[in-house]
């Protein structure tokens, strides 16, 4: 009977007709799985989680190298693992052996550094039997004295570090002051001012350590977002939560926990530790906003689809397991709606929405795609149920943008197909950029019709042993699988594209704009960068604009991020915008359904 294995965070999906082992599974479906031992089960590292009814009973070796709670929460080794039937396979950071590719950069708007905290050197006097003042006291002294700072006030936990810092720095200090609280004090020289910003996704986490006083990058470094193992969708995470309330605190630790690891690693870079981190700022959809606060999540989940709060909102950073400077307040930008968060604020923000009158369309496309439409002083937004088919999910060959993920493709009228892989590495799969292409050249070359029904008789396509036809993108070699396109992958792009299309075109209906009128169409994501502008339109993914008028900002809600950590004008710009923009819920405008049904089809050629 065949099956699924389904490997997370990867994206890869693999079909299989006998049954194999978790680490040749791996293997068939171009994943590199640690395995110091050689698949002997000494070594122990080629961890992963699974269900537990879908797999093999543990072996011996398992037994003997697991403990008895790791087995009862699922955990096993890859190399001793026999899958019987559909399961899905989280494998961990820790047991593989290759990294995926993770959008880091965008393009934001020019932004004048004006940063929430400020750096002051103080000297004070040397305590003696003549001179008791407090180590408090001292310090408000001295700063009142020297920079014209008075009545600094200070929490617990920074209270907390004047004593060390001014004795470790032989009285003198830099102090690091919010408004006019005190948030850390360190010994010696002042310094370097440094921020983290972060775009929590909902499948991956982009960090980035910013000078605070130039503004400028001093690293970025993304991961995967841990919480997948509840569900690659927003929703699925919802549902976890509401099936067992304890998963709340569970996520919210997980993401809190990545956070602070790829914090440190950058922090490391500049030789400095999460200690020196003095401003944060967060941005993600509203599920992932939520989630990272714990705050109630049953409501979003369910119809209305209402949010906690629409409003920014500073919260201490320890208080949510943040590692950073101790008075640290972690910024959190205002959600917009139940499901257009604030990382969608962040990134029209980047884009200069709000900025000029002009006629622009912002799409920021992942699980759940963002739409807004900028109509003279309007600016309207939606979220559209995209699905993760851009991502390679739903897929039999996709998977995300790691080496091996088909990104390119040509297919000339002869059917010889021509592909550029990720890294260069043998093809084990095909990623959002290569699906589009794939779908746009199969559409050129007449292998798919306007309904997107494949044609038997042309060149490349072929019929598997249940004689449903595939159109073969690459070859398998060397024990690899086959990379084919099948009608049920071309059925979850076409509903992907008609939902995204739909959101565009109920927009510009609502704010009667035809394609000829928009003036910009400002892409962001990850798919959106690899995204080829020309087979977009090609397909009918975008309206029907000169491709001059398409732009690509790479991660939007990264760049946004930046902007409100470095400036307070960009944090009050924010808000403003999001007073400004107006939600519209798909679902209830009249005749979605056809918008729907015409955004799957294909444009005629």
């Amino acid at each position: 009977m065949p099956y699924t294995i389904e490997f997370e965070p990867i994206g890869i999906r693999l079909l299989c007709e006998e049954p194999l082992t978790i680490s040749d599974a791996a293997r068939r479906a171009g994943i590199s799985l640690k395995s110091v031992c050689g698949g002997k089960a000494v070594c122990g590292k080629c961890l992963v989680h699974v269900h537990r009814d879908s797999v093999s009973p543990p072996t011996e070796s398992e037994q003997r190298l697991l403990t008895n709670n790791q087995l009862a929460e699922g955990w096993r080794l890859a190399c001793c693992t026999t899958v019987l039937a559909d399961t899905a396979v989280h494998v961990p950071v820790t047991s593989t052996a290759e990294a995926q590719v993770i959008q880091l950069d965008g393009v934001g708007a020019h932004c004048e550094p004006r940063p929430m905290v400020r750096m002051f050197p103080i000297t004070t006097p040397v305590p003696s039997l003549t001179d008791q003042t407090a180590d408090l006291r001292r310090i408000s002294d001295a700063l009142r004295q020297q920079h014209g700072v008075e009545q600094a006030r200070v929490d617990l936990p920074a209270l907390r570090s004047l004593h060390a810092a001014l004795r470790a720095g032989d009285w003198q200090v830099a102090v690091a002051i919010r408004g006019d609280e005190i948030i850390a004090v360190y010994p010696g020289a002042i310094p370097r001012p440094i921020g983290l910003a972060v775009d929590v996704g909902t499948t991956k986490l982009a960090c980035y350590l910013v000078d605070l006083e130039t503004g400028q990058t001093l690293a970025a470094k993304g991961a995967m977002n841990p919480q997948i193992a509840y569900g690659e969708d927003v929703m699925s995470r919802l549902e976890a939560v509401m099936v067992n309330p304890a998963n709340d605190s569970r996520l919210q630790q997980e993401a809190v926990e990545t956070i602070n690891t790829v914090a440190a690693e950058l922090c490391d870079t500049q030789k400095l530790t999460t200690e020196y981190l003095l401003d944060v700022c967060l941005v993600g959809n509203t599920a992932m906003h939520h989630l990272l606060l714990n705050l109630p999540v049953r409501s979003l989940a369910l119809s209305p689809f209402v949010s906690a709060l629409d409003s920014a909102l500073d919260v201490d950073a320890g208080q949510i397991g943040l590692h950073a400077a101790p008075g640290v307040r972690a910024h959190f930008p205002a959600p917009i709606a139940g499901f257009v968060g604030s990382d969608h604020l962040a990134f029209l923000l980047a884009a200069g929405f709000g900025e000029d009158n002009r006629t622009k369309l912002g799409i920021d496309i992942g699980t759940n795609t963002e739409i807004a439409l900028q109509v003279g002083g309007r600016i309207v937004s939606c979220s559209t149920a995209s699905g993760p088919a851009f991502e390679g999910a739903h897929i039999r060959h996709g998977m995300r943008a790691a080496p091996g993920a088909i990104e390119r493709v040509i297919i000339d009228e002869d059917g010889a197909v021509h592909c550029d892989i990720v890294a260069g590495s043998p093809p084990v799969g095909v990623c959002g950029s290569g699906i589009l292409d794939a779908l746009a050249e199969m559409c050129k070359v007449g292998i798919i019709n306007q309904r997107g029904r494949i044609n038997r008789d042309k060149p490349g396509v072929c019929c598997e042993d249940d004689g449903k036809p595939v159109f073969l993108l690459a070859a398998g070699g060397n024990g690899r699988r086959d990379v084919t396109i099948s009608q049920e992958d071309i059925d979850q792009v076409l509903l992907a594209k008609g939902a995204i299309r739909a959101g565009i075109d109920i927009l510009m209906d609502h704010l009667g704009v035809t394609p000829r009128e928009i003036e910009e169409i400002v892409i962001a994501g990850a798919f959106g960068t690899y995204m080829d502008p020309f087979r977009a339109v090609r397909i009918g993914l975008l309206p029907n604009v000169p491709l001059t008028r398409v732009h690509a900002i790479g991660n939007g809600a990264g760049a946004g991020a930046r902007m409100m950590l470095v400036s307070t004008d960009a944090r009050q710009c924010a808000i403003r915008l999001a007073e400004r923009i107006e939600y519209l819920e798909l679902a209830a405008y009249p005749g979605f359904n056809k918008y729907f049904a015409y955004g799957v089809r294909l444009p005629a050629f």
